[in-house]
C-alpha cells in the first residue's frame, strides 16, 4: 500500500542516482581517490625524505670539504708537513738540529804574516773543503734567531769577517772586484753550485789602519755595504774603534754600541738593521747586558746577538743553553779548521743536520746529553724519530 506522504517519482530519481551507473563510477572514482591519498602522502614522505637526506648529504659533504680546505689551508699557513712525513724526511737524512754549529771567524785574506791571515788559496780550499762535507753557509743574525734554511742533509755554518781589510772585499782600478779577496772567492763558489752568498761582516770605522775602514777604499763604503747587503751578506757592529769594552767605562761601551750601530744603517740605508755584535777581542764588558741593549744621549740601541774570539763550535740556537750574547767562534788559520771538522766526523752524534725544514726541529730520540734539550715555547714542531 502506497504511503501518501512518499514522493515515489522521486524516490526512485534519487534510488536511480545512488545505485545506476554513473553512481557507480562516481563511487568507484571516490573509492580510487581515497586510496590514493595514502599512496600519495607515502609518496610525498618518501620525497622528503630523499630532499632531506640529499641535503644532509650535501651539507657534510660541504663541511667535510671545508674542514679538508681548512687543515689544508692550516698546512700551507704553518708550513708543518704531516707528522709521518716530517718523520720519515728526520730519519731518511739522519736530521739532529740540536747539533752544534761551526762559527768560523776570519780576519786577513792575503799574503801577510800573521797568524789571522789566510792566502786566497786557503780560503778558496775552506770553502771547498766545508762544501764537501756537506755544509752550507747561513749568515749569523739567522743562526742566532733559529731561521736556518739550509737543505735537507746538510749542516749550517756560519762564515764571519773581523776588521774589514781590504783582501774581504777590494775592488780593482776598472770596476771588477779582486779575484783573490773573499767576497769574489765564495761569488765562484756560488756559481759552481750548492752554496749561496752568505757571511757576516763586521767593520771598523775609525782606526789608524787604513787597511781597515771599511774595507781600505774611502770612496766605496757605502757602495761596498750597500751591495753586500743586496748580495745578502750581513753586517754586522764590531765598535766604531775596535774597543776593548772590558777596560771601557760604561758611557764609553755604550757611545760605542749605539755609534757604530747608527752609522752602519744610515751608510747602508733601505731600513736595514744591524743586529748582531763581535766582540772586540772577545772582552766582555763587566756589565754584559749593555752587549742586548743600552741608550746613549737619551737613544736606545739593542742587539739579538753578540759573537765571542773563541771557544770551539756552538750549540744549536734550539739547544735550551744556547746564548745568544755569548756565541763562541773558531779561529780559522793552520790547521783549525781541519781539527774541527774532524770532531764532528769522530763524534757525528754530536753534528747539527737539517731536516731541511725551517719549520720543524727535527731531534733523534736519543741526543747527546751535551747538547741539552729543546726550549719550550719556540713556536716550531719538534719532530721526533
Amino acid at each position: 500500500m502506497s504511503n501518501p506522504d512518499v514522493d515515489e517519482p522521486a524516490l526512485r530519481r534519487s534510488r536511480s542516482r545512488t545505485t545506476g551507473p554513473r553512481a557507480r563510477r562516481q563511487q568507484l572514482r571516490r573509492r580510487r581517490q581515497r586510496r590514493l591519498i595514502p599512496l600519495a602522502l607515502a609518496v610525498l614522505l618518501v620525497v622528503l625524505l630523499i630532499v632531506l637526506a640529499t641535503s644532509l648529504s650535501d651539507k657534510g659533504a660541504a663541511e667535510a670539504g671545508t674542514t679538508s680546505s681548512t687543515r689544508a689551508a692550516d698546512t700551507i699557513a704553518t708550513g708543518q708537513a704531516p707528522e709521518a712525513d716530517a718523520i720519515a724526511r728526520a730519519r731518511s737524512v739522519g736530521a739532529n738540529e740540536l747539533g752544534q754549529v761551526m762559527v768560523l771567524m776570519y780576519h786577513l785574506v792575503g799574503y801577510e804574516e800573521s797568524q789571522y791571515n789566510r792566502t786566497p788559496e786557503e780560503f778558496r780550499q775552506d770553502i771547498a773543503t766545508l762544501k764537501a762535507a756537506g755544509y752550507y753557509p747561513v749568515n749569523l743574525r739567522d743562526f742566532a734567531s733559529g731561521n736556518i734554511e739550509v737543505p735537507a742533509g746538510k749542516s749550517p755554518v756560519v762564515i764571519t769577517f773581523d776588521d774589514s781589510s781590504g783582501g774581504q772585499y777590494r775592488v780593482m782600478p776598472d770596476g771588477r772586484v779582486d779575484p783573490d779577496c773573499a767576497v769574489a772567492i765564495i761569488d765562484e763558489a756560488v756559481r759552481q753550485g750548492d752554496w749561496e752568498s752568505r757571511a757576516s761582516f763586521y767593520p771598523l770605522l775609525d782606526v789608524d789602519a787604513p787597511d781597515h775602514v771599511l774595507f781600505g777604499q774611502p770612496d766605496l763604503e757605502e757602495p761596498k755595504l750597500r751591495q753586500l747587503v743586496s748580495w745578502g751578506y750581513e753586517i754586522g757592529s764590531h765598535t766604531v774603534t775596535h774597543l776593548n769594552l772590558r777596560k771601557a767605562s760604561v758611557s764609553d761601551v755604550k757611545k760605542q754600541l749605539f755609534l757604530s750601530k747608527q752609522m752602519l744603517e744610515e751608510m747602508i740605508g733601505d731600513a736595514y738593521q744591524v743586529t748582531s755584535l763581535a766582540v772586540p777581542f772577545g772582552a766582555y764588558p763587566a756589565q754584559a747586558s749593555l752587549l742586548k741593549s743600552g741608550d746613549y744621549q737619551g737613544e736606545s740601541y739593542e742587539y739579538q746577538a753578540a759573537l765571542k774570539a773563541t771557544g770551539g763550535a756552538s750549540l744549536s740556537p734550539f739547544s735550551s743553553a744556547f746564548r745568544p750574547y755569548h756565541i763562541p767562534r773558531i779561529q780559522v788559520s793552520g790547521t783549525s779548521l781541519a781539527q774541527a771538522l774532524a770532531v764532528f766526523e769522530k763524534s757525528p752524534e754530536l753534528r747539527f743536520v737539517s731536516d731541511g725544514d725551517p719549520k720543524t726541529i727535527a731531534v733523534p730520540r736519543v741526543v747527546d746529553p751535551a747538547l741539552s734539550s729543546p726550549p719550550q715555547g719556540t713556536g716550531r714542531e719538534i719532530v721526533r724519530y
